[in-house]
């Protein structure tokens, strides 16, 4: 049998309090880790659904400003107030077109700044077409700008002709068109696309050309029969997108906004160890990389929300709200344990009190208890058997009281090999021990003389050179009339007779023992 085996047979209710305070433990963090990733799980797909309004609200304005611009293409692109900013449009000395002097009769809050390669385009053409329409253009920006305020960085038109026309307005010292916009991937994005698609181009991330950081692009084309002349785009900041995952920031671990090319656009928390695979959609929390991850693709966007949780922040979020059960199994193995080893301790006494602390033999105390026992079930037929060790004295004084010793525990020891099991050996005093004998049949001549050879033919020399170690034995059985006490003292007496006829050997009662005595 296993120790742990023994351990549950000794104290088996010890160990159901302790199962069932980790089986406590267990459903409270199970509970808690549930309620957790439920909360994390729910702000999650509230910040997705806060980006998705503000998303489709882009597309929509997007959409809307299409709609009239390729209408206004198709019918005629002028109006009074594009006239109105084209007769403002200058051209610098190095031939580029720029509208920085707005009209005073107008408000600026309505206009963008136009730059772009000049010369101005000769009446009727159709670069002096898209220029009045890109300026046409200026109401809606305004109002898309105003209703978008906080969201948008930029808005604006850009034509195929070498020119922006860029809102809100700015200086052209500060910006002015750069033919590199040809080459960012919010035009080689919707380039590539099908014509008049249903949703907005979204671009990868890059660098904004009028110093606003890191931004991305949200694009519709303006197609004239079925030629792209431009693209009416709204700039959004990464900063903007970080700000908008905080709003508010996860209770644990960190959001991360994905675009469609498995790009990260934004974070939650700066610094954050990123996700290696992003992986499918799931509906729950699965380990994946050293983390709790959720995937959730924000719907009608091409954009994707990843929240991680760091095993060590959900360990430690996991035990300060399972706190209640935790202080209560502590306690429970406190106490569990403070149990057991009281237990041990108080079997360590009984078997102090009752053993010998050198052999490991019985002791008078135990001899005690027995004898009680035994009167009370009318036992009379126990056998005694007494021996000492012949010449003990001699063996201390010639090898010392530790050798001494060795010899008492090996006498033992050797005593216990031969012993049927249900008979006791008691160490009686000194080098003289008790071997009780409660098998009635059992001959105590014979066992006392295989006792006595095996103590004699043991090699001794191997505790120390020299050294031989016999025994005298006395045995006496236990009768009717005879109480145990009075069979001890007379196995006690032949013990003596058999040292009187010359020691190592053994001597069992005889009647006329009893009459000398007398």
């Amino acid at each position: 049998m296993s120790r742990l085996s023994l351990a549950f047979a000794k104290y088996p209710l010890q160990w159901v309090l302790l199962g069932l305070s980790s089986l406590l433990l267990f459903l409270s963090l199970q509970h808690t880790f549930l309620h957790i990733t439920d909360l994390n799980k729910r702000d999650t797909i509230a910040t997705a659904g806060e980006l998705r309004a503000q998303f489709q609200e882009m597309e929509a304005f997007l959409e809307a400003m299409r709609g009239q611009a390729e209408e206004r293409l198709r019918s005629h692109p002028q109006s009074i107030l594009s006239r109105h900013l084209y007769d403002a449009l200058r051209v610098d000395g190095a031939q580029r077109i720029n509208l920085d002097r707005v009209p005073a009769d107008l408000p600026p809050a309505l206009i963008g700044n136009l730059t772009g390669f000049g010369p101005l385009p000769t009446p009727g053409s159709e670069r002096e077409d898209i220029l009045h329409l890109a300026l046409s253009l200026s109401p809606l920006l305004s109002t898309a700008n105003k209703l978008l305020n906080g969201e948008v960085a930029w808005i604006y038109f850009t034509g195929t002709d070498n020119f922006i026309y860029l809102y809100p307005w700015v200086p052209s010292q500060q910006f002015h068109f750069d033919p590199a916009i040809y080459q960012k991937s919010y035009w080689q994005d919707v380039l590539s696309q099908q014509p008049q698609a249903s949703h907005a181009s979204l671009s990868r991330p890059y660098q904004d050309l009028a110093g606003q950081g890191m931004m991305i692009t949200l694009s519709q084309p303006i197609t004239k029969a079925q030629k792209v002349v431009g693209l009416l785009s709204i700039d959004i900041s990464l900063d903007y997108l970080e700000s908008a995952l905080l709003q508010p920031p996860p209770q644990l671990g960190t959001l991360f906004l994905i675009n469609q090319h498995r790009q990260i656009l934004a974070r939650s928390q700066p610094g954050s160890a990123p996700p290696q695979r992003h992986g499918d959609e799931q509906g729950d929390y699965h380990w994946q990389q050293g983390a709790f991850q959720l995937v959730h693709a924000i719907p009608d966007t091409p954009l994707t929300l990843i929240h991680r949780i760091p095993l060590i922040a959900l360990l430690k979020t996991l035990i300060w709200q399972s706190m209640t059960a935790l202080v209560t199994l502590i306690c429970l193995v406190i106490a569990t344990l403070s149990s057991l080893h009281s237990r041990r301790l108080n079997q360590r006494l009984n078997y102090l009190s009752r053993h010998d602390a050198l052999t490991g033999a019985f002791n008078r105390h135990h001899f005690a208890a027995l004898e009680q026992k035994w009167a009370r079930s009318g036992a009379h037929t126990t056998g005694a058997i007494m021996f000492d060790c012949d010449h003990f004295k001699r063996v201390n004084d010639t090898f010392g009281h530790g050798v001494g010793d060795q010899v008492l525990i090996q006498l033992v020891r050797i005593t216990q090999s031969l012993r049927n099991v249900g008979n006791t050996l008691i160490r009686w005093g000194g080098e003289e021990f008790l071997l009780l004998v409660s098998d009635e049949h059992a001959s105590l001549a014979d066992l006392a003389e295989q006792l006595r050879i095996a103590i004699a033919d043991h090699p001794w020399a191997e505790i120390a050179s020299g050294l031989s170690v016999t025994v005298s034995l006395g045995h006496h059985r236990q009768r009717a009339g005879i109480s145990l006490h009075e069979s001890i003292r007379r196995a006690d007496h032949a013990l003596y007779r058999a040292k009187a006829n010359g020691r190592n050997r053994s001597e069992t009662w005889q009647d006329d023992d009893q009459q000398k005595q007398e």
